[in-house]
């Protein structure tokens, strides 16, 4: 028997879960009110637990989780086998160590869900993601508020996730908008911006990400609404959901505040996706654009550099 596969973090698989729970419950036509007095007979308040729980805000252990299935009548052995897979593990306990350890705990189911991820698409205005700054943006970044030991772990945490994110084989397709404003506001020095637009134009040539920049003229004269805030649109395949609504789980990350949130909202952000993308140059003139911004950096550079390709 041949699972599918599942995310390999607990947030991750706390999400599948949750939408393979709320597709059984769908597909037997029952209401949560019902399900929940079923589940937890004597409860109170047994509609918002179930709500959580399709939501991916709360887990249920094994016990419930059988009971749950044999409600929805669910006698396919993969579909239950996958229930189950998706709630072992889900636990936090004892991963947020090491370069993790960086983040606050607000960032956590961002930082599961984008190792999760198998799409990634970003926005960026006037500082760049964090999955494409090279290591000397990331300290002129840092380096101008905090400690040495809170820049060096920044440093680690950025380059582990490139690691995870960036290498070679990643399945998950990246693609990243970014406005000009990200490469003329200066971090550090000239120097440090030389090397960071030389970081990107090699990162352009990776066959699982795709870059555009928004110069602040648009040849096309398309408006660049969609670049007027920085966001994140992950999204995470939905093992064992077969719907015509509902192939994958989408889920949008805000700066402003921190916010990961789903459903009604990624659809605005969709929109503002759309808005970015016809802003940008395509990736090949955004490569000329990359190299002409490079140029003036360049005096202070010795190194070799992706500006001369042609």
């Amino acid at each position: 028997m041949k699972l599918p596969p599942v995310a390999g973090t607990p947030t991750g698989r706390r999400f599948q879960l949750a939408a393979l729970l709320k597709h059984l419950r769908e597909e037997r036509v029952m209401t949560q009110e019902t399900v929940g007095r079923l589940l937890w007979p004597g409860a109170r308040a047994v509609q918002n637990k179930l709500t959580r729980l399709e939501n991916g805000d709360s887990a249920i252990n094994q016990r419930d989780l059988s009971r749950l299935l044999e409600i929805y009548q669910v006698l396919d052995p993969i579909t239950v086998a996958l229930a189950m897979r998706l709630c072992d593990g889900t636990s936090q306990r004892g991963r947020w160590r090491g370069y993790r350890a960086s983040y606050e705990k607000e960032l956590w189911p961002y930082i599961d869900l984008e190792e999760d991820a198998e799409q990634i698409r970003m926005v960026g205005t006037e500082q760049l993601p964090g999955l494409l700054q090279c290591e000397s943006y990331v300290r002129a970044e840092f380096g101008m508020t905090a400690p040495a030991g809170t820049v060096d772990a920044a440093a680690e945490a950025v380059r582990a996730r490139q690691a995870k994110l960036l290498r070679p084989g990643r399945p998950a397709e990246i693609y990243a908008v970014l406005s000009e404003s990200c490469l003329r506001r200066v971090r550090g020095n000239d120097e440090v911006m030389h090397e960071q637009l030389e970081y990107l134009l090699e990162l352009s040539y990776r066959p699982n990400l795709t870059l555009q920049v928004a110069p602040f003229r648009s040849p096309s004269g398309t408006s660049a609404a969609g670049l007027l805030e920085r966001f994140i649109l992950l999204r995470l395949s939905a093992p064992g959901v077969i719907s015509d609504f509902q192939q994958h789980l989408d889920f949008v990350f805000t700066r402003v505040g921190g916010r990961l949130t789903s459903g009604e909202d990624v659809h605005a952000y969709e929109d503002l996706w759309r808005g970015a993308t016809s802003a940008g140059l395509d990736p090949e003139r955004t490569r000329r654009f990359l190299r002409e911004v490079s140029r003036g950096y360049r005096y202070l550079s010795k190194e070799p550099h992706y500006a001369d390709r042609t």
